[in-house]
């Protein structure tokens, strides 16, 4: 395959741009040449990183809101100016690969007679899930009931919540399937794939293998499981705390380095410390956080809280709430658990934290990158998810994984000091999740999985055959 190109078109996203960019890597390792579309402005970039990739700018800014209209009509343009300048001037590439939120961007490449791949950067259970919940009856609110889908665990199977959730507060309006207020609704499931030869999952059949044959199933597509797809930074943690130069820069800026949290880390007994993150997309509402910082002050544990100031607040059944965006201010916490608590705004050295070896347990949203990152350091995990695939990967992890805790008490119920205080005490005692967590991470074992990395060499088969139906099942 040296010499044919393949063109890698991410969601327009830093969450997507990351997972993409290493799989971009990943193939021009493999001798491919590879043509990465990203924002004009986007800080994340392949093409200095590998000789084999080439960057086109998409003309729009980074930004963690895109609009609708400009996945239906601006992107489509783009793409097709583009393949037809690539015809003209040179040659079709042999492959695009295209993430499953703008799944409606496969139809330029088909047009052009240029086979097109779904990428999956979250979960096989959200994909699973998602899709088994379309195909039933909804369970009527406050019914008791479960739903076990077959061929699925049954330690996942759905509940009324499940579908209250599926319906309100799911996946971002942005896909072929119109949500209550008749805009386009994105679901990750295998109904953004039409048109697609196959998909690539930023997951490993060590810890999805049942959610990745349902997939399979469902599809009757290839699927190749080729993660975790994270950076070399992530390896490296593996075998000891993480240390990032370029990040620690940047945690200069908020006034943290990244020397000054490894420290006070390091004064502080092993597996003594809760990590508090929720990422930089979705938090808690102000009246949950108030609980959470109440409940971390009674726990009497070391912690470090990251509080980012752009995040978007959401009510506890996953509504989004509008807000001035200037973050949650804590209330002189700081003061009062001084030498004990460590709160950050903005940026914080993610895997220097997990990775070290006092962090004894994360409380986060479960979004799918964070809970990578957590069970290859092998930390357990207090569950908060706000909406979207992190109720899955919460799912996942408390319910078939079985190293976290659910926090809230409830679908919808909002979190209060009590229970942060019982599933903190829970993360933190249960020596047996904790033995859980660490086996789990024993599937590392500081390198990409064997079975990761053959899933992207059958990948590569896949394209070269002469016919599409020859491929490896999972």
């Amino acid at each position: 395959m040296s010499g044919d190109e393949i063109v890698v078109v991410p969601f327009p996203h830093p969450g997507h741009l990351f997972p993409a960019i290493e799989l971009c890597l990943r193939l021009a390792e493999r001798n491919c040449r590879i043509t990465l579309i990203q924002p004009t402005s986007s800080a994340s970039s392949a093409s200095f990183l590998h000789p084999l990739i080439n960057t086109v700018h998409l003309p729009i800014p980074d930004s963690i809101r895109i609009d609708p209209s400009f996945v239906d009509t601006t992107f489509p343009k783009f793409l097709t100016d583009f393949l037809d300048e690539r015809r003209r001037s040179s040659s079709l590439p042999i492959c695009a690969i295209i993430d499953e939120m703008v799944g409606s961007l496969i139809t330029p490449f088909v047009d052009f007679g240029v086979p097109a791949v779904s990428f999956f950067t979250s979960s096989a259970i959200s994909s699973a899930l998602e899709h088994a919940l379309s195909q039933i009856e909804p369970l009527d609110v406050g019914s008791t009931a479960v739903f076990e889908v077959p061929g699925l665990p049954k330690e996942v199977a759905m509940s009324a919540s499940d579908f209250a959730h599926h319906q309100n507060g799911g996946p971002p309006p942005l896909g072929p399937h119109r949500s209550r207020d008749g805009r386009p609704r994105r679901r990750r499931d295998v109904a953004s794939t039409d048109g697609a030869v196959g998909l690539i999952m930023n997951t490993c059949v060590d810890l999805e293998s049942p959610f990745l044959k349902y997939v399979a199933r469902v599809a009757a597509k290839p699927v190749w499981a080729v993660g975790p797809l994270l950076p070399d930074l992530f390896w490296s943690a593996l075998s000891g705390p993480a240390r990032d130069a370029a990040g620690a820069r940047r945690g200069g800026e908020y006034g943290v380095s990244e020397a000054a949290v490894l420290d006070w880390l390091d004064s502080k007994p092993q597996g003594s410390v809760i990590y508090v993150s929720f990422g930089s997309l979705v938090g808690p509402n102000d009246a949950e956080l108030e609980e959470l910082a109440a409940g971390l002050e009674e726990s009497g544990r070391s912690f470090i809280w990251v509080i980012k100031p752009g995040a978007r607040q959401h009510e506890p059944d996953g509504r989004p709430i509008v807000t001035n965006g200037s973050g949650y201010s804590s209330d002189g916490l700081e003061k009062r658990v001084q030498g004990r608590g460590m709160v950050i705004r903005g940026w914080a050295p993610q895997l220097a934290i997990l990775s070290h070896s006092s962090t004894g347990g994360y409380v986060c949203h479960c979004g799918w990158n964070s809970t990578l990152e957590a069970l290859g350091c092998g930390v357990p995990v207090l569950a908060w998810p706000i909406r979207g695939d992190q109720t899955y990967n919460a799912k996942l992890l408390v319910s078939q994984l079985r190293v976290g805790v659910s926090v809230r008490p409830a679908p919808g119920k909002a979190v209060t000091k009590t229970e942060v205080v019982l599933g903190i005490e829970k993360l933190m005692t249960d020596e047996e999740m904790r033995k859980r967590a660490t086996s789990i991470r024993s599937i590392f074992a500081q390198e990409l999985p064997l079975i990761s990395s053959a899933a992207l060499n059958d990948f590569l088969e896949f394209l070269s055959s002469d016919s599409e139906k020859q491929y490896k099942s999972i």
